[in-house]
């Protein structure tokens, strides 16, 4: 019937901590990814190491709003050795570098975003929460180009020792056609 004080604080601060919790799951990078493009690995680049080795990894990826156009990602990935000697092993570097080219007809769906925010075309994990490595694609119709930028994320601003958060990279593409909501 009656709830006394502490019993409704209580109850107050497990609803407030639940809540919490849910919002931290539904935005971190774990987070079930929207339809975002899906990526393929075009080589491992074996790098510097003397047993355990550093890796660049090239991927590539479509762009499922822009037909015509691939594009080209490639990030490395720290040895497992250098992760558990850091203490660190959910984590890897967010610096990538971006490479893009027409295939053929560059056009670019009625659906995608023309704001000046852009549209997130991939977004991927580089750490157990605090750190993303992302793609968006921004529309310049003036110059009649799809441009896309590379950055990463992170939350914790603290623990960002190479300023990976301050780099970034872009590549362009000329467009041939914007389609229309009637040319579907």
């Amino acid at each position: 019937e009656n709830m006394r004080l502490p019993e409704i604080r209580s109850l107050a601060l497990s609803h407030v901590t639940t809540l919490a919790l849910s919002a931290t799951i539904a935005l971190s990078p774990l987070a079930p990814a929207p339809a975002w493009a899906e990526k393929r690995v075009v080589g491992e680049i074996v790098g510097s190491g003397f047993v355990f080795k550093d890796t660049l990894k090239v991927e590539a990826f479509d762009d499922p709003k822009v037909s015509g156009v691939a594009l080209f990602l490639s990030d490395f990935e720290r040895p497992v050795t250098e992760k558990l000697a850091k203490g660190d092993v959910f984590s890897d570097p967010s610096q990538g570098g971006l490479s893009c080219s027409s295939t053929g007809r560059v056009i670019v769906s009625a659906s995608a975003t023309m704001d000046k925010g852009g549209e997130e075309v991939i977004s991927e994990a580089r750490s157990l929460v605090f750190k993303s490595l992302k793609v968006r694609r921004l529309v310049d119709r003036p110059s009649q180009s799809v441009i896309y930028a590379v950055y990463s994320q992170r939350l914790d601003k603290n623990e960002d020792s190479n300023n990976s958060r301050f780099k970034s990279a872009l590549c362009a593409v000329h467009v041939d056609e914007f389609a229309t909501a009637a040319d579907k």
